[in-house]
């Protein structure tokens, strides 16, 4: 790595993804099972069949699924998960002087690695396999400490590695990027109701979100992202309900029927007492992870999005679990609870406006650089996608997915540096909404030919922030939103992001 100073620590970093990150190949075929676009083409083009192969590869155990390299591919689950924005961070790394190209350098040569796992597995045998690949890289790098960054889960696994697995007397910095502390109740979403893929209309006429929970109820990582200090859920009655006492929700009565002769679906004995298992490991699970830091943490999180941060829950005659209500509010990043994400013996707790991938937010990564070299050089920080040297950029969509004809509220401001000096007037800020892919089975497959675009207005009220509202195009379809921002003596700045229009989802 190239730096302006020998005073930065000697290092090298290795980013573990988080739930879903890691693609998942089978051995013998060398074919990606999860997911990129041919595996969504083949579930397209099967249909129930495809979906059904997919599903049923992906039930853990299975010992003929690999990790291979972390998932890159334009990919939404609506509520759960979104990946477009990891080749963000590796290039903002190797604009930083890292060697993060995997094409270009031999494995010995990279001082940036990813770590890709079994994100269904026990997440203990994810941090020892973490561990196995630190020393592997370390031989590498004689008198080097691994610094982490670790997104979601792989905040989880990357703890466990520190403080379970001996990670305390080798890792010098820990990076926790919207990582929970204490879980997300999205886990009990997803074990409880499952989730869409490629889209609502896709989802429901094959009953996926009841198919795919069958599936996630047999991945023991997810039973250890359960909250189990917070209590998330409560009764009609407004009583507190536990998750872990009360498992009414494990047999599956209560449940969406499969539409299999129009009758529920019913558990077997043995599955209800596997599931009671992974139940009580989660909480053991998380009784053994220490809250403690042996290890210096810096703690990066998203805040002012609409999370689920609580559920009121439906029970039957007989107490089991029919339906949950699902709260939201904006103490979160839209993945994971602001409470949660915020670690509280991280010696540095750095909040950002911005959404579950923190790790891609340009602003973010701007203080990640800060925290990687700059505070030790002395460097002044070059430019980033959102930044000048004397400026501050924020722009931000209201929600990632949106239906047709929606509004899109924007915003941007533009502040001096360092962040929360004066506001800047008089900036032009144009955004524009620009077709960038079909959804998986949507029409049309080619979208419309010109973008639509508007000026954003300079608030009366709030100085230094400019707003505006796109209404979302009638075509479904990936677009790409992006701003230009002219501000006299600064070279012209342009940000994106990316956004989804889906006539079947439920926004």
């Amino acid at each position: 790595m190239q730096t302006n100073s020998s005073s930065v620590p000697p290092h090298f970093l290795v980013v573990v993804p988080g739930f879903l990150g890691s693609k998942l190949r089978d051995k013998t075929t060398g074919e990606i099972v999860w997911i990129d676009p041919l595996t969504v083409a083949r579930i397209l083009l099967h249909g129930n069949d495809g979906l059904e192969h997919l599903l049923k590869r992906l039930a853990y155990p299975n010992k003929d699924l690999e990790p291979a390299g972390i998932l890159d591919e334009v990919l939404f689950f609506p509520h759960i998960f979104k990946s477009d924005k990891f080749d963000r961070l590796w290039t903002a790394l190797e604009q930083m002087g890292y060697r993060a190209g995997t094409a270009r350098y031999a494995e010995r040569e990279l001082n940036v690695y990813a770590f890709a796992y079994d994100w269904r597995q026990d997440n203990r045998i994810s941090a020892r396999e973490l561990k196995a690949a630190i020393e592997r890289w370390s031989s590498f790098h004689p008198g080097a400490q691994p610094w982490i960054i670790a997104h979601s889960n792989g905040g989880v696994v990357a703890r466990w590695y520190i403080e379970n697995e001996g990670g305390k007397e080798r890792v010098g910095r820990l990076f926790l990027m919207a990582s929970p502390w204490d879980g997300t109740p999205k886990a009990i979403y997803m074990l409880h109701d499952g989730f869409e893929l490629l889209g609502r209309r896709f989802s429901e006429s094959l009953h996926v979100p009841e198919r795919s929970r069958e599936i996630l109820l047999t991945f023991p990582s997810l039973y250890q992202l359960i909250p189990h200090q917070n209590p998330f859920l409560r009764r009609q009655s407004q009583e507190p309900l536990d998750v872990f006492t009360d498992a009414g929700w494990l047999s599956g009565a209560g449940q969406r029927e499969l539409l299999a002769g129009g009758r529920p679906q019913v558990v077997p004995a043995a599955m209800q007492q596997t599931r009671a298992l992974l139940l009580a490991d989660g909480r053991r699970f998380n009784a053994e992870l220490s809250r403690d830091t042996s290890v210096e943490t810096v703690c990066f999180f998203g805040r002012s999005k609409p999370t689920v941060t609580d559920g009121v829950v439906s029970l039957t005659d007989s107490g089991e679990w029919k339906t949950i209500e699902w709260l939201a509010t904006e103490a979160g990043d839209g993945t994971v609870p602001e409470r949660s994400a915020i670690h509280p013996h991280a010696q540095q707790k750095i909040p950002f406006a911005c959404g579950h991938d923190v790790y891609a937010y340009p602003p973010a990564l701007e203080v990640l650089r800060w925290e990687l070299l700059d505070k030790y050089s002395g460097a002044a920080p070059e430019r980033a996608a959102l930044t000048t040297a004397r400026l501050t950029i924020l722009f931000e969509p209201d929600r990632d997915v949106y239906s047709p004809g929606d509004q899109i509220r924007l915003w941007a401001s533009v502040n001096d540096n360092p962040p929360g000096a004066a506001a800047v007037s008089g900036a032009q800020i144009q955004a524009e909404l620009v077709w960038r892919q079909p959804l998986p089975g949507a029409e049309p497959r080619v979208g419309p030919a010109a973008g639509r675009s508007i000026m954003l207005a300079e608030s009366e009220s709030v100085p230094g922030r400019y707003e505006g509202v796109l209404n979302a195009p009638a075509a479904e379809g990936y677009y790409d939103l992006r701003a230009t921002v002219e501000i006299i003596g600064e070279a012209v700045l342009e940000l994106r992001e990316l956004v989804a229009v889906d006539a079947g989802l439920d926004v």
